[in-house]
């Protein structure tokens, strides 16, 4: 008993650090985050904001780290109980599936990079890429939810309404890009060089069957999201 809670309890700790980190800071920032600049482009016809400015990437990098410091059940409980605690506070509606579920996304890609060991400062240049790919993936998926629910938010099941829930959305994923890719080279890789110089160490193998659970976690969240909404 003694040897597994040595084995688990950094594992924990690390977790439940990471869960307070990023509650406190989509609540702390919920009330700092400035106004989006008054910066307008027009895109197919609809002039809007250059940036949306919003929490994204708070859990994001907590997702991130949650993938590159802990195992693969860690990438879906770190950032949906950090979502799960904040969004009780902070409020949100059927998005949230939608969400959750592609923080699942961000975290999987990132796990997928440490099972294949890229998770390396020389690697540094395929990690941002990362990033941005899984941020891209994070908005096609949330664009498509809220696409479904359009009766909600105004659009029409058709191409015409589609391309318009995703041209909306264009000033969000420029901010998701653009804080993700800076909050990532300010905080996760001065954390991997201090993790690759093992002034931080926390001891965890692969077990063989961990990459079909989280792949099979994540569809079976994806296809709920769907199914709750049309029904």
């Amino acid at each position: 008993m003694k040897d597994i809670l040595k084995n688990n309890l950094p594992k924990i700790f690390v977790a439940f650090l990471l869960i307070a980190i990023g509650v406190i800071g989509r609540l702390t920032f919920d009330k700092l985050l400035p106004s989006s600049p008054s910066i307008y482009l027009n895109i197919n016809g609809i002039t809007q904001p250059l940036f949306m400015m919003d929490l994204f990437f708070i859990v994001a990098i907590i997702t991130i780290l949650s993938a590159m410091l802990l195992k693969s059940y860690y990438v879906f409980l770190v950032p949906i109980s950090v979502l799960l605690i904040s969004d009780l506070i902070l409020g949100n509606n059927f998005i949230f599936l939608f969400t959750w579920s592609g923080f699942a996304m961000v975290g999987l890609v990132f796990y997928m990079l440490k099972t294949k060991n890229k998770f390396t400062i020389k690697n540094t240049p395929l990690l941002f890429g990362a990033s941005i790919g899984s941020v891209l993936l994070y908005d096609i998926w949330t664009n498509f939810g809220t696409w479904l629910g359009g009766t909600t938010w105004g659009y029409s099941y058709t191409l015409e309404g589609l391309a318009l829930c995703y041209t909306a959305g264009l000033p969000f994923m420029l901010w998701h890009i653009l804080s993700t890719t800076i909050a990532f080279g300010l905080i996760v890789l001065p954390i991997l060089y201090v993790k690759e110089k093992e002034i931080i160490k926390i001891e965890h193998s692969f077990e063989p069957i961990e990459k079909p659970v989280a792949l099979s976690l994540l569809a079976i969240t994806m296809v709920l999201s769907v199914i709750f909404v049309l029904v």
